[in-house]
């Protein structure tokens, strides 16, 4: 996309956010700014069209319990277990509600009604609070449904966790285990881990064979990752978690010998980024059955 075209797109989405457009309207303009393709929603395609027509049509108001980061826990409860949830120390409804001296000497924030709203500590001291509470209330004054028009979203209650420090084996970055299900059956992992100081992804199969990118791209992880002792249930927990839905990610973690829950994932990248294995693309979509639209 040439400057002009990508300038002119840029003033488009400010228009259509400020006057308040169809959601439909907005997702257009924002997926073509986005992948410089126009997207097909009468007859998706692609991995991304066909996230995009589950973003409108499908996953609405009434999965959100599912992405609340609180609500989501009596739903991994009821169906896995609370084993696989990290401990939490209190739910925040506002900044005035998180009293610093309360917390402990690690711990992790999280905002509960989108992605990215997060505050990793893991030394107290060392942190600035002054500049972490505007950081906090910034995350708390936002609707992640404005970002992308994810309506799963939209009625969110914003709130903020603090969750137990989870200590990490791998030169002190956690690694993120994200199963790709389609239908609740688990086929790939998108690995996310630390490389050269960056955070960095690849995909493996579940036989736990690395997948190579078509060309060389710099977001790719170069580095092998040894197979978790506990693959075998981490697969079985995506499964179950899984199970009943069109396409959803399961997003884990393994500590040691043992399994935690992080989040579930409808709509990765809000739909618009186009995987990295080109192959994919055309694969994770033809994997998708869409079901009846929902208004």
């Amino acid at each position: 996309m040439n400057f002009l075209k990508r300038k002119y797109y840029q003033l488009l989405l400010k228009y259509l956010k400020l006057t308040k457009s169809s959601d439909v309207q907005f997702v257009k303009a924002q997926y073509f700014y986005k992948t410089n393709q126009k997207l097909n929603l009468e007859q998706p395609i692609e991995f991304a069209e066909k996230i995009q027509w589950l973003k409108l049509y499908y996953y609405t108001e009434r999965f959100q319990d599912y992405v609340d980061k609180y609500e989501v826990r009596a739903i991994v409860k009821e169906k896995i277990g609370a084993q696989y949830l990290n401990d939490i120390h209190t739910v925040y409804s506002a900044i005035e509600d998180i009293i610093f001296d309360e917390l402990p000497q690690q711990f992790v924030l999280k905002g509960t009604h989108g992605s990215g709203y997060n505050v990793i500590v893991d030394d107290k001291s060392k942190l600035d609070w002054n500049s972490t509470r505007k950081e906090i209330k910034s995350f708390l004054s936002r609707n992640y449904y404005d970002k992308c028009r994810e309506r799963i979203y939209r009625t969110i209650p914003p709130r903020m966790i603090s969750e137990k420090y989870l200590n990490e084996l791998d030169g002190g970055h956690i690694i993120d285990y994200k199963y790709y299900c389609f239908g609740g059956v688990p086929k790939y992992i998108l690995i996310k881990a630390f490389e050269d100081g960056k955070m960095k992804n690849c995909f493996y199969d579940l036989e736990w064979n690395k997948i190579q990118p078509d060309s060389t791209t710099k977001e790719y992880l170069k580095r092998d990752i040894d197979k978790p002792s506990v693959l075998n249930e981490m697969t079985e927990v995506a499964k179950k978690l899984s199970d009943g839905f069109p396409f959803l990610r399961v997003d884990l973690y393994a500590i040691g010998a043992k399994v935690y829950f992080g989040e579930l994932t409808f709509l990765p990248n809000g739909g618009w980024k186009r995987i990295v294995i080109e192959r994919f693309n055309k694969e994770f979509g033809d994997l998708i059955v869409l079901p009846e639209a929902n208004s």
